[in-house]
């Protein structure tokens, strides 16, 4: 069971300051205020359950007790312009800890975690992942380097993680049809700290090897389901739709469509059908 006790024994980088609650509106709004205020990197906000949870977009996620619902507080010493990169390495690193305990998901571009079944295109969502960063850059002054040729770094970036674990699909405030969760597909109750305890592990590990993208990125192409399919994507007022052929260095997704081949950097990806749309 999640408390504060059992999350404060946890031995972990990212579990350096632990503000814990038993209800929350967001934990990402808490953690954005308190990385605002200067609180540490590997500041973890935990809830119980939360109120206000949202993903990508604004969406409300449901959090009811028996989740995952956490955000952390990362101030990692990188350049601004790879800061784009944390969302597809903590969706490796989820994955991975979700393999371990054997819930079988794929990774959907940008930020889901989804359960394949045969004769389910766009799968049933299991897992969130929402990075946010700041707007306003701290200098990197790498040594024997001046300020002119310093590389400018995020001051902070928010990553918060929601994952469905010991509830039924149906307490969720969607469709259930759209959702799993880890019991739906176990078949059982897992034990929260330990899971919690894998995933921060294996998130640590990845954002370790954050400046190696590459080999996340080979991760990450084992481990999607949105690579060689069709989908339909909504930006910015505007549906595109094509072939996912592959991410780009940056972690950018290579849209194929009829017109050219597109990058997009943001969207909503919807997987269609083979010979569905364009």
């Amino acid at each position: 069971m999640l408390t504060r006790e059992t999350v404060e024994a946890l031995v972990s980088p990212l579990a350096r300051r632990v503000v814990f609650h038993e209800e929350l509106n967001s934990t990402q709004e808490r953690a954005r205020v308190l990385a605002q205020e200067g609180s540490p990197h590997g500041t973890l906000v935990v809830s119980r359950m939360q109120a206000g949870g949202r993903g990508r977009l604004g969406r409300r996620w449901g959090s009811p007790l028996g989740g995952i619902w956490i955000s952390l507080v990362l101030r990692p010493n990188i350049p601004a312009s790879l800061a784009p990169r944390i969302t597809q390495t903590a969706a490796v690193g989820v994955a991975k800890a979700l393999w371990g305990f054997g819930v079988e998901v794929s990774i959907k571009w940008p930020n889901d975690l989804l359960v394949l079944k045969p004769g389910e295109p766009e799968g049933r969502k299991i897992c969130g992942i929402l990075a946010e960063s700041n707007a306003e850059d701290t200098a990197i002054n790498y040594p024997g380097s001046n300020a002119a040729h310093s590389e400018r770094r995020p001051a902070f970036v928010v990553l918060g993680v929601g994952l469905n674990a010991n509830f039924d699909p149906e307490e969720l405030s969607v469709p259930y049809r759209k959702t799993a969760t880890v019991r739906s597909e176990l078949g059982r109750d897992v034990d929260l700290v330990e899971l919690l305890d894998t995933l921060l592990s294996n998130l640590d590990i990845e954002l370790e090897r954050i400046k190696d993208f590459d080999v996340i990125l080979d991760d990450w192409r084992a481990l999607n389901c949105t690579l060689g399919k069709p989908v339909r994507v909504r930006r910015l007022g505007e549906v595109l739709e094509g072939r996912a052929v592959d991410l780009t260095p940056k972690g950018a997704l290579l849209l194929e469509t009829p017109d050219g081949t597109i990058e997009l950097f943001e969207g909503e990806v919807e997987h269609l059908r083979q010979g569905e749309g364009t």
